[in-house]
């Protein structure tokens, strides 16, 4: 065993250690604080919880079987406070759910009583090391605006979720008519006062790994039925939606927020959905029909479906993406074939939205290859009021 301290010097890494065995609680505390570390004891995982609000810890050690709140349980409730402090969970009776339910919730390490002492004091302090990396690295990363943190962990990405869930509102961008001069209407946009998520797709990436996709789109759809509430007589709401979304009871029935308007509401389905999406969407749509929504085909020119998901879900609008007239104004041989699309979509009796003007010299070249409809923030930026367009 290394050689005894006779007290924990100042600045040295705290460790909390929680067991509801007083003789364990001694000789890991003893253990720890020869070894140079500040140790703080509870008995339960309450009492842990408690001291962790008092003051923080570089390390949690932590049994598993304990009465009222298992060490995993406890970690569960930890994560909704603490992204970075590492917890290394202990057992005498292990098993594989709780080595599973160990990985899953982010244990730093999973160790077996009894533990050799050198063994547990590098275990210690390998943890200790990592998570002030970790706490630096997450520092670092959320200072940079519109980059997401990649968690690896469900307990954390839980806890990040539900701040951001609690953030979520609405943001709306004017659709505009650049011949008659007046707003078609607004898409809602997601945002989210949780830095760690740039965007929908980033947010929704994040939710899919917890099984939190459904609570993701209820939510958003209730937030943007509620900040849209005033939107102005005549105009009508675009809004992005998760192709399964219809089939789950989030669009139509009893809750589903945006059924009330649905007669000012477009919903935006992606161009490149495909196999069992569409086949759902297609199954939806008498229902999405009956209740008064319109479609609208968005991306155009970057999916892979063809014709086959304007044949089958036979939309009101279409949206073509930034991606398929960029330099529209500079190149024309791009000129032609934009120009070539809208004939197309203008012999389908479809309107077609730009998605994405940024200068006068698109939207005129736009205008030159057929356009109409267009959005973009050179006719308004997304706002969370219903503002004019600068037309």
């Amino acid at each position: 065993m290394p050689a005894a301290k006779a007290s924990a010097p100042a600045g040295a890494r705290r460790v909390l250690i929680i067991d509801d065995e007083p003789a364990v609680l001694r000789v890991l505390g003893l253990l720890l604080e020869r070894n140079g570390f500040a140790v703080v004891s509870a008995t339960n995982g309450r009492e842990g919880l408690a001291r962790l609000a008092e003051k923080g810890f570089d390390v949690v050690l932590t049994d598993i079987i304990m009465p009222e709140l298992s060490g995993v349980d406890f970690l569960k409730e930890l994560r909704q406070h603490d992204l970075d402090v590492p917890v290394i969970l202990m057992t005498a009776g292990a098993t594989l759910d709780s080595a599973l339910d160990a990985i899953e919730y982010g244990a730093q390490q999973y160790l077996l009583k009894p533990v050799e002492p050198d063994a547990l004091v590098h275990a210690v302090g390998r943890a200790a090391a990592l998570g002030e990396l970790a706490r630096m690295k997450r520092t670092a990363l959320a200072a940079q605006s519109g980059k997401a943190i990649p968690y690896g962990d469900r307990a954390t990405l839980e806890a990040v979720l539900t701040r951001a869930f609690a953030t979520i509102h609405a943001e709306f961008q004017p659709v505009v008519s650049l011949k008659k001069k007046n707003i078609l209407g607004y898409e809602a946009l997601m945002r989210c006062d949780e830095t760690l998520f740039s965007s929908y797709t980033a947010l929704l990436a994040a939710a899919e790994r917890v099984g939190w996709r459904t609570a993701l789109s209820r939510t958003l759809y209730q937030r943007i039925a509620q900040d849209g509430s005033d939107m102005p007589e005549g105009t009508l709401l675009f809004v992005n939606i998760h192709p399964l979304d219809a089939q789950e009871s989030l669009l139509t029935g009893s809750g589903a927020s945006l059924e009330a308007i649905a007669r000012n509401v477009v919903l935006d389905i992606r161009e490149s959905v495909a196999g069992e999406q569409l086949v759902a969407l297609v199954a939806a749509m008498p229902k999405l029909r009956g209740a008064g929504f319109r479609i609208a085909i968005d991306n155009v020119g970057t999916g892979t479906s063809g014709l086959e998901i304007f044949t089958r879900l036979s939309p009101e609008f279409a949206k073509l993406d930034r991606s398929a007239y960029a330099g529209i104004d500079k190149d024309k041989n791009r000129l032609r074939t934009v120009r070539a699309m809208y004939a197309m979509f203008a012999s389908l009796e479809l309107p077609l939205i730009a998605e994405g003007v940024e200068t006068a010299a698109e939207r005129d070249a736009l205008l030159a290859a057929g356009a109409d409809l267009a959005q973009g923030n050179l006719f308004g930026a997304p706002s969370t009021r219903f503002e004019s367009a600068a037309l």
